[in-house]
């Protein structure tokens, strides 16, 4: 099989749009932009899949012939590529959150471990809700919807320069990690709360018992125990996220 010159080249062109937004995906998505995954691994499955986007079809915008141009709309598609990711992230974050409130809320903040995505120490709940988090996304088929997103956002935004209407949504969509976050801690919460009454009443009806020695153990693992039940929650929260996400992530898309 013979492959030109001008062929290989208008090849590499059409491999260079996707490649861009891929880039961006690759760090800032769950999975795909995690700091576990060595650099040149990302680099070359993003390449493969831009490649795999290439031959599978269009439409490619055509490529600037000045090299400044050429940098600034690489700039610009990584971006776009990026927003897209976070949308993502902010579902995973949303969950996360809610271990590190359930963390504070039940005294147990200092038991830390190593992050799974920055490989800084980080609250161990904060780490057990983060995986939680990933492995719903991940059974939602998250990774593939962004990357179904890149090929889609050629169809329908090829400059990839989304309006203020699409952003507005996406800064107010990352609100939801607050909000998601109070929900699925809201059970720990409320335990704690209710255990510190109790704790706090009991030991001053009765001085004798100690609120290091009794208190603590029953307030954790009273938390424990409601934190536990309460992961049952966390697919719910993710599916309505996801959802919610791919409104955003439509909007971005002007589709």
């Amino acid at each position: 099989m013979l492959i030109s010159g001008p062929a290989l080249l208008q090849y590499l062109g059409d491999a260079f749009w996707p490649f861009m937004r891929l880039t961006g995906i690759f760090l800032t998505a769950p999975l795909l932009g995690n700091a576990v995954l060595p650099v040149p691994f990302r680099v070359l499955l993003a390449a493969l899949v831009a490649a795999c986007l290439a031959a599978w079809g269009g439409p490619w915008p055509p490529l600037p012939a000045a090299p400044g141009a050429v940098l600034l709309t690489g700039a610009i598609e990584i971006a776009f590529g990026a927003l897209i990711g976070l949308v993502g992230q902010i579902i995973v974050a949303a969950v996360a959150s809610a271990g590190e409130l359930a963390s504070f809320a039940l005294g147990i903040s200092f038991a830390t471990a190593n992050g799974l995505t920055t490989g800084e120490t980080a609250p161990v709940l904060y780490d057990i809700f983060q995986w939680a988090g990933l492995l719903v996304y991940l059974g939602l088929g998250g990774p593939f919807l962004m990357l179904e997103a890149v090929n889609r956002s050629f169809h329908t935004l090829p400059a990839g320069v989304p309006d203020a209407a699409g952003l507005h949504d996406l800064i107010d969509y990352s609100g939801a990690v607050i909000r998601a976050s109070i929900l699925l801690a809201l059970p720990a919460l409320a335990a704690s709360f209710a255990m510190n009454a109790v704790i706090g009443l009991a030991n001053t009806l009765a001085p004798q018992l100690n609120i290091f020695s009794i208190g603590f153990p029953l307030l954790f693992l009273g938390g424990i125990w409601v934190l536990a039940a309460s992961l049952f929650f966390v697919e719910p929260v993710a599916v309505d996220l996801l959802q919610r996400g791919l409104a955003v992530m439509a909007g971005l898309m002007h589709g």
